[in-house]
């Protein structure tokens, strides 16, 4: 059972025993603080539920979500915890403000691949261009890890 499925139990427990939750905190040992933070999980949206469920993100980082109002802020922070693995300390940075307004929009890999994929293919004509105009260029891709390097090389003329 993940967060979100103990949330609804919560909840349904709540309403068919009509218990408030300062009474099923006390039923189950906990403090009504526990109660209250898993009830709010349920305010995610679907979407953000998903994708929460999803990746794994921690319900420290999901409850941190909902301090900001507006759901386009809300994925888009949480976007940047899954794609950049953002400890809670980090997401609540962003949430603060500290670095909201500079985060860019999450773009998906297959987007980052074809992006690259066009630089090397545009790459390749402007060097084939230059060739056909007599000047020695070349282009060479090296990898390192998970890092490319291409290193274009021109004669000097």
């Amino acid at each position: 059972m993940d967060m979100f499925d103990e949330a609804r139990a919560i909840k349904s427990t709540m309403e068919l025993c009509g218990m408030t939750q300062a009474e099923l905190a006390h039923q189950l040992g906990k403090g009504q603080s526990y109660i209250a933070n898993k009830l709010r999980l349920l305010s995610l949206s679907p979407e953000a539920e998903a994708r929460i469920r999803a990746s794994g993100v921690s319900e420290r980082h999901a409850r941190a979500l909902l301090r900001l109002e507006n759901e386009e802020d809300r994925l888009r922070v949480l976007d940047a915890v899954i794609l950049r693995h953002l400890s809670v300390r980090e997401c609540e940075a962003l949430i603060d403000g500290e670095v909201l307004g500079a985060l860019p929009y999450f773009t998906p890999r297959t987007t980052v691949l074809d992006t690259v994929e066009h630089f090397r293919t545009a790459l390749g004509g402007a060097i084939a261009s230059l060739v056909s105009l007599g000047i020695d260029a070349k282009a060479r891709t090296n990898y390192s890890g998970s890092d490319m390097y291409i290193t274009v090389c021109i004669k000097d003329v």
